[in-house]
């Protein structure tokens, strides 16, 4: 056995369970029942048209979903009797992975911008508030699970499969040509579009309400990039996540983009951002 295979290999412990929808990619698309040495098998969901498109009858498990299911959900958690598709349990383990990977992402990207990136002179500023660094990661983390609740309602709906992610280059007939413009077409289309939330928070009608709490730092540093009022956070991040409803685009594609919109938001708070967009007003 490899290095790499041992290293993925599944836990011994409560052994394997029948029904077990596995992840089909790398080396997990070749496992094998521990005890009898049998290779599990896939049962391929039948596939039936919502709104003209096809969509997966059963649950359309991402990757994400499918490793934490694989890993620790099934084997350790969840009864055998809760199946992987279930829409309860899809939600419940959604809610928990997002929750864990926000966290993760906020404190790893802001902490490295922070700490080898933010200039530190601006803590200086006579407008930058008493133990300010602590109150922004506490606003954070108060407002990062109350933002995570929509969130997790659209990501539900990704993974039944009424999204327009998609797996494979050749599902669609332009290939690369068409993953390179979604690459392209997502930037343009949740920068706009956060631009136009933006402007319209700042309205006299919710401002005061909704965007005005993040504007309490004039000198933010990057752990500011969460500090938002839970609506407020969870309108500027809409756009990323109706983009695949409407607009084909790969699921992995998806994900990084994702990650490099949270490297991004992070240099807004670093005032790399910020002076490029005033140079261009």
């Amino acid at each position: 056995m490899s290095l790499a295979s041992g290293w993925l290999a599944a836990p011994a412990a409560r052994s394997v369970r029948l029904g077990y929808a596995l992840p089909d990619f790398g080396c997990l698309a070749d496992r094998r029942d521990p005890q009898s040495g049998t290779a599990w098998a896939r049962e391929e969901p039948s596939r039936q048209l919502v709104s003209g498109r096809p969509i997966l009858s059963r649950a359309k498990m991402d990757l994400v979903l499918s490793i934490a299911d694989y890993y620790f959900f099934t084997p350790y958690i969840y009864p055998a009797t809760w199946p992987e598709d279930n829409i309860f349990r899809q939600a419940i383990t959604l809610l928990i992975v997002t929750n864990l990977g926000a966290f993760i992402l906020y404190f790893f990207f802001a902490t490295l911008s922070y700490y080898f990136v933010y200039d530190h002179l601006l803590m200086k500023h006579p407008q930058f508030l008493k133990n300010q660094v602590s109150r922004e990661i506490t606003h954070s983390v108060q407002s990062m699970p109350w933002m995570s609740i929509p969130t997790v309602l659209l990501f539900l709906l990704e993974v039944r499969g009424y999204s327009r992610l998609y797996d494979g280059i050749g599902e669609f007939p332009y290939g690369w040509f068409q993953l390179v413009a979604s690459v392209l077409s997502f930037l343009f289309f949740t920068d706009m579009l956060i631009y136009w939330i933006h402007r319209g928070l700042h309205h006299k009608l919710v401002y005061k309400r909704l965007h005005k709490p993040h504007h309490i730092w004039k000198i933010p540093t990057p752990f500011a990039s969460h500090a938002f009022h839970p609506l407020d956070g969870f309108l500027q991040s809409l756009p990323y996540h109706i983009y695949p409803f409407i607009f084909p685009l790969h699921k992995k594609t998806y994900s990084g983009d994702i990650v490099n919109c949270y490297i991004l938001l992070m240099n807004r708070y670093i005032g790399i951002l910020e002076n490029f967009s005033t140079a261009m007003i």
